[in-house]
């Protein structure tokens, strides 16, 4: 197997996909070894027995998922690349999968791209990987090295020395930094021999040398002049030879063979100078070693470069403190890098900071996947932001940040319950202690009173804190609205629109049969209308159904002339209607003649007879005698204009053939309020009624449906008018309907 070669564990319970996607990954790429399993106690057992390079799991598998299998394999393997492949994609199980330490997410799609892109995945998560592991064993490596490893300044003194080093001769980690290197020998072997012959070649030898407390012991040193006039010294005790034999490394030569940039500098020269770079940050920068040697670091910046990154670097080195920076810099061919650099001073036994060591790693692609994660979370409509134990926001999307009337970086490194106190003792702040308390997921919906919106929340705790995404859904609020009285509307209008039909047909029977028994034509002219009003309702009922609505398109309409075509299809032999001053109304004209006709209806039977109850439902005992015979040729005009209720007005009157008179109905405008009402010299409505007598279902008859009323206030409602009930002059029932549009001009008859 070469340094290439990649040994990777796919994880899917349908074996037939598992074995296509191990064929595609061995096609685009040579050196994959895949190995496939069907579900997560097979794939630990494997991982326990074998070393792969690289987990891809799939999510929904029987048993456990693939989130089981990843916070299994991250309790074991806590840098083992991990992708999750999977075809139910969701915002939920990406959170949950980057709380517990994903690598990467890739979601299953139909083309054969798709295996190219998880190729390239796994491969640069191996690589990255890899690399980070080798930077990670070679820094160890330095610093547990069984030999001894020192830094000799031009001065003479040790500037740095590795655990060992100081070990072999008795100090503490940083206490032999800033001795003389020379006192550490016996005899003046290191100025007389070592240092002469450094000026032409490397020295090497066994020699004695003294520890702390003046014992000896007997080394094998080797010595070598860097290009910056420093001495990289190695010792290995050979006296305890069998004990560190196989333990003991030449920092030095590990500086120059490590895969990353390192430097160091000399803060005592002139711009705090390079005194030395390995060959990783030649090959890093494309710079040769008599290039570097003498420049300061701001040689690799250029117009991209960061410069709060740069501000944050002079900072610390002014401070001598450690530093860790991302930033953009530029190779010797022009090419940009990111560049992940770390600066630590160095100090001399009296803690006088000699020199600056600085690390420094090509990270670019890491930077740029991690760029293009962000900007995932930033296309995210939903509001998102993550949190820390102690509350603090880690990340905000601009949405977040948006509806918190705040930036970003306002809001970065903030107490949230600061920062929104509003937040403190709301439902948000109970579940989100819960979420944290449980480590459970948590969802609801809450009003959010600042903004006057409703958010659903959902809450996705993980050890290192919370992640919060939210979504406006007022819209969706609104539309449940829309639809809980759409559904009752609909629950309701059919029987109301059956209720309406039943007067027209009572009287279209009524006619046919005096036609039969009399043959005169007048009873099939009224038999006629009968129908035609029928029509009109089942067109309304077509209209409204395609509408949702009770009333369509409003012009202006002779109300009077409505009436009078209404009273006709009433079966009311006894009864009389007057209309009196009224003026045209803006309104939906079949909608208000179904509005008088409930309304004329009821006034005529419950005065019918003084036995019945009021508020019955006229329909339900609609005649089909005789009785019900046309009234239309006994109207009455009035010989002037119509004036309001009140004054001198002629009335037209419609009665029985007979003359007779049981109920009077009249038509009039309001004074005030702008509207018109029906009322009628019959009983009247108790006054411990009124206020029922719009429910639905409301009636005083055992046979009564109670539509008859709820019909009429459907209309009103529909047309943003006012109804209200209330005692008519005679003693009756007097309707009043305000908020009515009128006409300006002339009164109607």
């Amino acid at each position: 197997m070469n340094d290439r070669s990649i040994r990777l564990l796919h994880v899917d319970d349908d074996m037939a996909f598992a074995e296509m996607v191990a064929q595609f990954l061995r096609q685009e790429q040579g050196d994959f070894t895949v190995e496939t399993v069907s579900d997560v106690p097979t794939a630990l057992d494997r991982l326990e027995s074998e070393e792969f390079d690289c987990v891809v799991s799939d999510y929904e598998m029987p048993g456990e998922t693939g989130l089981d299998l990843l916070r299994a394999v991250r309790e074991r393997w806590l840098d083992l690349p991990f992708v999750l492949f999977t075809g139910r994609g969701s915002e939920e199980i990406a959170a949950k999968a980057i709380s517990a330490g994903v690598s990467d997410y890739l979601q299953k799609s139909g083309g054969v791209e798709q295996y190219t892109v998880l190729a390239n995945r796994v491969e640069n998560l191996v690589t990255g990987h890899r690399s980070e592991r080798a930077l990670r064993q070679r820094i160890d490596a330095i610093e547990t090295a069984r030999e001894g490893i020192a830094l000799v300044g031009s001065g003479g003194a040790v500037t740095y020395a590795n655990h060992a080093f100081a070990e072999t001769f008795g100090y503490e980690d940083e206490g032999v930094v800033g001795r003389r290197a020379a006192d550490l020998f016996v005899d003046d072997t290191f100025e007389t021999e070592i240092r002469p012959t450094l000026a032409e070649e490397e020295w090497t030898g066994e020699v004695l040398m003294c520890r702390r407390d003046g014992t000896e012991l007997l080394a094998d040193v080797a010595v070598s002049r860097t290009a910056g006039d420093e001495l990289v010294c190695t010792v290995r005790d050979i006296s305890a030879d069998e004990r560190r034999e196989h333990d003991l490394f030449v920092r030095s030569r590990a500086m120059e063979t490590a895969p990353f940039g390192i430097v160091v500098t000399d803060p005592s020269l002139s711009d705090n100078g390079i005194v030395y770079a390995n060959e990783g940050f030649e090959r890093l920068t494309g710079y040769t070693e008599s290039e570097i040697l003498g420049e300061n670091c701001r040689f690799l910046q250029g117009e991209a470069t960061d410069s709060e990154s740069v501000a944050a670097m002079r900072e610390a080195i002014d401070n001598e403190e450690p530093v860790s920076v991302e930033l953009r810099n530029y190779r010797k061919d022009g090419t940009a890098f990111w560049n992940r650099v770390l600066i630590s001073p160095i100090r001399d036994d009296e803690g006088t900071v000699t020199n600056f060591v600085g690390f420094q790693e090509d990270v670019t692609e890491h930077v740029e996947t991690r760029r293009e994660n962000e900007a995932v979370f930033e296309r995210v409509s939903d509001a998102f932001f993550a949190l820390d134990r102690e509350w603090r926001y880690t990340y905000v999307n601009e949405r977040a940040a948006e509806l918190a009337g705040r930036s970003v970086e306002e809001l970065l490194g903030t107490c949230v319950w600061e920062t929104s106190p509003e937040e403190v003792d709301t439902v948000f702040e109970r579940e989100a202690k819960r979420a944290m308390e449980t480590q459970k997921t948590v969802a609801f919906e809450e009003y959010y009173p600042p903004l006057d919106a409703w958010f659903r929340v959902r809450l996705y705790p993980s050890e290192t804190g919370l992640s919060v995404y939210f979504r406006d859904i007022g819209e969706q609020k609104a539309t449940e609205r829309r639809l809980d009285q759409r559904t009752e509307w609909i629950e309701t209008f059919g029987d109301v629109l059956s209720h309406d039909l039943r007067t027209p047909l009572a009287a279209l029977r009524g006619r046919l049969q005096l036609a039969r028994e009399t043959g005169a034509d007048e009873h099939f002219d009224a038999a006629e209308e009968s129908l035609a009003r029928v029509e009109a309702l089942v067109d309304d009922l077509a209209t409204v159904m395609r509408e949702g609505s009770l009333v369509g398109d409003q012009s202006v309409v002779d109300i009077g002339r409505v009436a009078r075509t209404v009273w006709t299809t009433i079966d009311t032999p006894e009864a009389t209607l007057r209309v009196e001053g009224v003026r045209p109304v803006r309104a939906d004209e079949q909608a208000l003649m179904r509005l008088l006709q409930n309304l004329f209806r009821n006034s005529v039977e419950h005065s019918s007879t003084s036995s019945r109850p009021w508020a019955d439902d006229s329909v339900e005992h609609g005649s089909t005698s005789p009785r019900s015979q046309a009234r239309e040729d006994s109207v009455e005009h009035d010989s002037t204009n119509g004036r309001p209720e009140g004054e001198d007005a002629a009335a037209v009157e419609e009665g029985g053939e007979h003359g007779e008179s049981t109920v009077t109905v009249t038509l009039g405008m309001l004074d005030e309020g702008g509207g018109f009402y029906v009322a009628d010299d019959g009983p009247g409505i108790p006054e411990g009624e009124r206020d029922r007598v719009f429910e639905l279902g409301y009636t005083t008859k055992p046979a009564g449906s109670g539509f008859g009323l709820m019909s009429v206030q459907q209309i009103a409602m529909a047309h943003d008018w006012e109804l209200s009930v209330t005692e008519s002059e005679a003693g009756g029932a007097r309707f009043e309907i305000r908020g009515v549009e009128t006409s300006k001009g002339d009164d109607t008859d």
